[in-house]
């Protein structure tokens, strides 16, 4: 099926295809997907969980996830920090959840620049270790540095994580039964963050790492640990993240 998307499909120049036909820009090589009209529009940064944003059990997760916010009127961008390295994964150890971190805090800031961005409303949204990623990133970079005013986390790893003492609110949704990153360490780390309150913590019980993915059946093994799909905890969970977004474009937390 044919998305309507903003695809940088070479390191210097971005093809826009929209209603109002072929436009150019220069950019990154990053694929966007945007929404109808000139904007500026509110805008979420994706990171990809350990596999990627094409993962072979669920090649299309991803896209759906971003055409569901295009359609809400977000800018949607995929900062690809496996691709540009020419990675397939994070198991092999030669990335870092600080360095995916640094890549979507780039990404952010080139969507600052942006004509058709709101500056103001730029959120961060990653999955696993992508999660992990932007949690990185917030312990990393004080809040001015991040160009992302708000961070929504799936399941992330928060081993090794330190804390944040930036205010940005952010949204945690953990897996209560997930052994592939339990989510105790992120509670502790969310804790002892320098604004607490800023942070929601939101704990799925029963629920399986990768418990948004429809693709997934109700449990199974991984080389990592256990995943499996809750449509109920699916369906909860996005009702927070667009609950959290539209917090921001009204300026609450």
């Amino acid at each position: 099926m044919a998305l309507r998307s903003v695809l940088a499909i070479v390191a210097i120049e971005a093809v826009v295809l929209g209603t109002n036909g072929l436009a150019r820009a220069q950019a990154p090589a990053y694929r966007i997907f945007q929404p109808d009209g000139a904007g500026p529009h509110p805008a979420v940064v994706f990171a990809s969980g350990c596999s990627g944003f094409t993962p072979s059990i669920a090649p299309t997760a991803y896209e759906r996830a971003a055409e569901r916010l295009r359609g809400q009127g977000y800018v949607v961008l995929f900062a690809d920090y496996l691709g540009k390295r020419g990675l397939k994964n994070c198991a092999s150890s030669r990335i870092s959840r600080s360095e995916a971190g640094k890549d979507v805090v780039a990404a952010a800031t080139w969507l600052k620049s942006q004509p058709f961005v709101d500056p103001a409303r730029i959120s961060a949204l990653g999955w696993s270790y992508g999660g992990g990623a932007i949690l990185a990133a917030l312990a990393e970079h004080s809040q001015d540095q991040l160009s992302f005013s708000r961070a929504a986390v799936y399941y992330p790893p928060c081993d090794w994580l330190r804390p944040w003492k930036n205010a940005t609110p952010v949204l945690m949704l953990l897996a209560g039964a997930d052994d592939v990153a339990p989510g105790e360490a992120c509670e502790e780390v969310a804790k002892s963050s320098g604004t607490p309150n800023a942070v929601k913590v939101v704990l799925y019980s029963g629920a399986q790492h990768a418990f948004d993915v429809s693709e997934l059946p109700a449990k199974m093994a991984d080389r990592f640990g256990t995943i499996g799909h809750d449509p109920k905890a699916a369906a909860a969970a996005q009702q927070e993240i667009e609950r959290f977004l539209k917090a921001g474009e009204l300026g609450g937390r």
